[in-house]
């Protein structure tokens, strides 16, 4: 089979200009799978991905030729994190290309179950680059896999995806440039108010800094790993929403070019918004490890009020036990 070819490198500047040209006539929420089209387009991929990554809590991810949500799934089951190798090369040299093929001697000598993953989506040879975001601690891991029947990656492929990183990343800023002009995901830096594009399914396309930042207490509150918002926010289901107004947060979701636009705003500090100051006050304590007989000194009240209180609050948040309340309200 004749290799497939990379773009031509006599021409470095021409596969830039297309991206720059993408970024600024393609809305935020379809950029990323777009721009990971191309990239498959140019480099003569079977099959890819971008994972959009800020450093201890956020991902977010686009495929093409995947399962995203099974594949997702798989990837933490096994601890993918702990055992992928092409990732930490990638990051430990910004917008400098590596690339893995299946006879490299570190795919050999990886753990069987990261073997199993790769065979089972497909990825036989797979070149890769981390494109930091200006101005921020955030990247973006492209990865271009080609499979089994597909000739392995060489120094023309690697040459050539170095060459174009850079206007990937003037493209993917561009492109945050126009979605803060166009859909409103400008970055306050306040962690107040935490927007993002996702699509239909909950899967999270364009994030906002805010957003990144929040990302942590968000998941904890939602219990979720993978970068997805749960339907069940998306829906407006009453007891889910209960729990992220109790934890002091608002979410609003309206349609946006095929997918959602999520918009989370902080309520008063300290409060939910589905309980009374005094049902906060002595839902913290009891969070805290106090007993309802501490509780009724600490605030001189009878142990009665404060099991009523507790009482109204479990019911609200449609908890039952005190790790659930502590959960509920982001403690």
């Amino acid at each position: 089979m004749a290799p497939k070819s990379p773009f031509s490198l006599t021409d470095p500047d021409s596969a830039a200009l297309g991206l720059l040209r993408l970024a600024r006539t393609t809305a935020c929420e379809r950029f990323p799978q777009k721009l990971l089209e191309r990239l498959v387009g140019l480099m003569g991929a079977d099959h890819g991905a971008i994972n959009i990554w800020h450093p201890r809590s956020f991902v977010a991810s686009v495929g093409v030729g995947y399962d995203l949500s099974g594949m997702s799934a798989d990837w933490y089951a096994i601890g993918g994190a702990e055992l992928d190798f092409t990732t930490p090369a990638m990051h430990a040299q910004p917008l400098r290309a590596v690339c893995v093929n299946d006879d490299d001697p570190r795919w050999k000598q990886s753990h069987p179950s990261w073997r199993s993953f790769q065979a089972r989506y497909g990825i036989h040879h797979q070149l890769g680059v981390s494109i930091p975001f200006e101005g921020s601690e955030t990247f973006a891991h492209c990865y271009l896999n080609r499979g089994p029947a597909s000739p392995r990656y060489g120094t023309a492929e690697v040459d050539a995806l170095t060459a174009l990183a850079p206007g990937i990343g003037e493209a993917l800023l561009i492109n945050r440039l126009y979605a803060g002009a166009h859909q409103g995901l400008e970055d306050t830096g306040s962690g107040d108010q935490p927007l993002a594009v996702t699509d239909n399914e909950g899967w999270i396309l364009f994030p906002n800094g805010d957003f990144c930042r929040a990302w942590p207490r968000l998941a904890a509150i939602a219990k979720v790993s993978e970068p997805r918002l749960p339907k069940s926010w998306l829906e407006g289901e009453r007891g889910a929403i209960r729990k992220l107004h109790a934890a002091g947060w608002q979410c609003e979701v309206t349609p946006a070019h095929g997918g959602l636009r999520v918009a989370l705003r902080r309520n008063a500090p300290g409060t939910g918004a589905m309980l009374t100051p005094r049902q906060t006050e002595i839902s913290r304590l009891y969070c805290a490890g106090y007993s309802g007989k501490d509780i009724a000194t600490r605030l001189s009240v009878s142990p009665a009020t404060v099991r009523v209180h507790l009482r109204e609050t479990y019911s609200k948040l449609g908890v039952t036990s005190r790790s659930a309340l502590r959960s509920a309200l982001g403690l």
